[in-house]
């Protein structure tokens, strides 16, 4: 009987465990505006939503709020193509 109860609780922490370790990745998220500065690297700090909240974080820093390169073309469909000069992206 005490080999039973203990076998059930062996068996309930797997369970247990299994849940706890099995979540869903997080979904990666692409914001539109980076930091770039001399600390920060191509493309930068990426973590701002809009430009008022990238331009504020970079007071005092010498930082610049640039465009996210990863962002410019994503909601769009045309994946890293470069602009023409009419400014629309070139055809595949």
């Amino acid at each position: 009987m005490r080999n039973l109860v203990v076998a059930a609780i062996a068996l309930g922490a797997l369970g247990a465990t299994q849940l706890v370790i099995a979540q869903p990745a997080a979904a990666a998220v692409t914001y539109p505006y980076c930091i770039q500065g001399a600390q920060d690297g191509y493309p930068g700090d990426c973590n701002y939503a809009t430009f008022a909240s990238c331009v504020y974080t970079t007071q005092g820093t010498g930082g610049n709020c640039v465009m996210n390169p990863r962002y410019s073309y994503w909601d769009r469909g045309y994946g890293y193509g470069y602009d023409e000069p009419d400014g629309y992206p070139a055809a595949y």
